[in-house]
């Protein structure tokens, strides 16, 4: 009768309905878990009891390795006489083993609230964990790290089940975008690249640990073509990852990334991290320097000297992240990204013709002139710097002028469009 349960459950959609504790591995949003620092997580079958479902997780040997998941409902421990989680736990010996249970993202009270916790017996063990007085009652993200603490280097399969603990509100549900970021079209011999399922390019990030919380990483493609994206929730935290050593990179001469931005979002920070003779943090600014645009995939390009400019040592990449703008979470909401790549060449040349591609003056007091060669521009749309529309303009024409004597002074954008609907943005100044 539960398969049964299960198959009709997969029928439906999953906006009606929500996780809620206890976790107990029986439907599908129960599986959501995103492992980090090397670790692994699956829903399998109880090795103890073939009609049960259980979450294996597996440590890596790192000293804060593994998995986490957004919930469907707020974890509510606001009520200091009901502040308790319990969790069935089963371990493969009777060694002595710490672990770690966290919650975080709480905006009503302290922001995570985590505690240790010991296993000492084989087999399956009742969990009672106790998180004290003055904590919120919206935790929406739940972390089980597999072996904890500085230091601990031990190793291990875990079996958990039955997460329990009082529920609080429903979470809104985030959005969503309706398709996959467009699958690059590149030459493997020209990329380096940082994120991207799609393409299997053979030259990639070296990643060795990850850091911050991720809020996901979804299949946005209903085919059975995989095309996962990064998801972020900026409210809570920011994610990025690390590698052993500095890369070289200083072969390539762009980077670019694909985001979708849900309504409301007005940028974020993508970090690129050297070390050569020191750790250094290097932002290109969404909504600051390039506009936000929302629900639609937009693609970044930035050319890798607006990195080197600000201090970027391009022959030993260490990191890269990305978090909320100007590194506030107070600037929260939903984002995808996908595509993070190093390129010797610009992907946009090769669906915008560029050829005698000009912008003068620039920076202007009065007007701008644009002109292309071997197409015909249809419309310019200058964005100010928050990426929004301050004026539109069709065209016919290789040659047009902009009037700016209206605008204020500062950062602006134009978004070229031609004859072909192919688009091209570049940077404007007023002075």
């Amino acid at each position: 009768m539960k398969n049964l349960v299960l198959s009709l459950l997969a029928l439906l959609p999953i906006a009606l309905y929500a996780q809620t504790l206890p976790l107990d591995f029986e439907i599908p949003e129960d599986d959501a878990w995103a492992a980090f620092n090397g670790a692994t997580a699956t829903v399998v079958t109880d090795p103890t009891d073939g009609t049960n479902s259980v979450l294996e997780l597996t440590s890596n040997g790192v000293d804060f390795d593994g998995a986490s998941i957004n919930l469907g409902t707020y974890i509510d421990l606001s009520d200091d006489n009901n502040n308790i989680i319990t969790l069935q736990f089963w371990t493969p010996d009777a060694t002595t083993r710490t672990h770690l249970l966290k919650l975080e993202g709480a905006s009503n009270g302290p922001a995570a609230t985590e505690l240790y916790f010991d296993t000492t017996a084989s087999g399956w063990q009742t969990i009672t964990l106790d998180f004290g007085p003055g904590l919120a009652d919206d935790y929406p993200i739940l972390v089980l790290f597999a072996d904890a603490g500085s230091g601990n280097t031990a190793t291990g399969t875990y079996y958990i089940d039955n997460i329990d603990g009082p529920n609080g509100a429903a979470i809104p549900l985030d959005p969503i975008p309706t398709s996959a970021a467009p699958v690059p079209n590149v030459p493997d011999s020209e990329v380096y690249s940082v994120y991207n399922d799609s393409n299997g390019f053979s030259t990639a990030f070296p990643v060795s640990y990850t850091f911050g919380t991720l809020s996901g990483e979804p299949d946005l493609d209903p085919t059975a073509t995989e095309n996962k994206a990064l998801k972020f929730n900026f409210g809570v935290a920011g994610w990025g990852q690390g590698e052993g050593g500095p890369d070289d990179v200083s072969a390539y001469n762009f980077v670019s990334f694909d985001y979708w931005a849900a309504a409301g979002l007005v940028g974020f920070d993508f970090v690129l991290i050297s070390n050569s003779g020191g750790i250094t943090e290097h932002a290109y600014k969404v909504g600051v320097d390039g506009p936000v645009v929302n629900d639609t995939w937009t693609k970044v390009e930035i050319p890798m000297s607006f990195f080197t400019n600000l201090g970027f040592a391009s022959n030993a990449l260490w990191q890269w992240k990305i978090g909320p703008l100007n590194n506030s979470i107070d600037n929260d909401g939903i984002a995808y990204v996908d595509n993070v790549l190093f390129t010797q060449n610009t992907l946009g040349a090769s669906s915008f013709d560029l050829s005698g591609f000009s912008v003068y003056p620039n920076p202007t007091q009065n007007t701008w002139n644009i002109q292309v060669e071997n197409t015909t521009i249809q419309s310019v749309e200058i964005l100010n710097a928050l990426g929004q529309s301050v004026k539109r303009i069709n065209f016919n024409n290789s040659s047009v002028s902009i009037d700016a004597s209206d605008l204020a002074a500062g950062l602006y954008f134009a978004k070229i469009q031609n004859e072909s609907n192919q688009i091209y943005t570049t940077k404007l100044v007023k002075n």
